[in-house]
């Protein structure tokens, strides 16, 4: 052996041994008491993964998983599936023909984790997407503006192809929750949201500028219509609606004209 690999595979053992290290702190960290692979049933019913820890469904697999299972059972298809994050999942009143498909929390790459499962599977003739936020505060690490495009670029792909009408919702103006997200993350939301209206119109997307709803000229949040400087109340709901219910209306017009021979 050589001096080189005298000191070379030492020090690629070292550095084994120390990301071994890291993934058992990780391990420990989660509180994960098992390690569970292929199974016939990997979600409670509670929509949990079956190991208790949530660090097993990083993506949310389980949280519709039940609910989607009595709809196929039911032979049930909504017109109109709404899928997203804790925005989408505080939404109110959507109507006997909406299923909402929101998870707190979750950026643009756990969206898409999911998409098939809770949102293509069910057949519906129009998908409603909204995501951005939880990117914009780094809530799964690091991400570039590319990747969000990527990730929504594919979930637009997988739509045409399964027929549905794609609305995509513009991210809310927001002030973070009292500075935990440092530094202001007005430009980044203007930055995603200017990139949603370019894939929108390349991809021939219906837009939800909901950003306009709840923004006062300058950018800022419409403090009134805020819970909490990041989530809508009831009042800035109200205030989106009324573009919730054109882009639907546009959505149906291009799904009717799509499917006239």
């Amino acid at each position: 052996m050589t001096v080189r690999l005298r000191i070379v595979v030492p020090g690629l053992l070292l550095v084994g041994l120390g990301l071994g290290l890291v993934g058992h702190s990780v391990w420990k960290d989660q509180r994960r008491a098992r390690l569970v692979g292929l199974t016939d049933s990997a979600c409670s019913p509670a929509g949990r993964s079956i190991t208790g820890s949530d660090y097993d469904d990083w993506g949310g697999l389980c949280f519709y998983r039940a609910a989607n299972t009595a709809l196929r059972r039911e032979g049930l298809h909504p017109e109109v599936v709404m899928i997203g994050d804790s925005i989408t999942m505080g939404w109110p009143t959507l109507g006997t023909q909406v299923v909402n498909r929101g998870v707190g929390g979750q950026t643009s790459s756990q969206i898409l984790l999911r998409f098939r499962q809770d949102a293509l599977d069910l057949g519906p003739r129009i998908i409603h997407l909204m995501l951005g936020s939880n990117d914009v505060f780094g809530l799964t690490g690091p991400v570039t503006l590319d990747q969000i495009d990527g990730n929504v670029r594919t979930m637009a792909e997988q739509a045409r192809r399964h027929g549905a009408v794609l609305i995509l919702g513009t991210l809310p103006p927001s002030k973070g929750f009292g500075g935990l997200f440092a530094p202001d993350p007005g430009p980044a939301i203007a930055r995603v949201n200017q990139r949603l209206s370019q894939i929108a119109r390349q991809e021939g997307l219906v837009l939800a500028d909901y950003h306009a709803a709840l923004a006062r000229p300058d950018g800022s949040i419409r403090e009134e219509l805020f819970v909490d400087g990041i989530h809508p109340n009831a009042a800035g709901y109200a205030a989106m609606q009324p573009i919730y219910r054109a882009a639907l209306s546009e959505a149906e017009r291009r799904r009717s004209q799509a499917a006239t021979p």
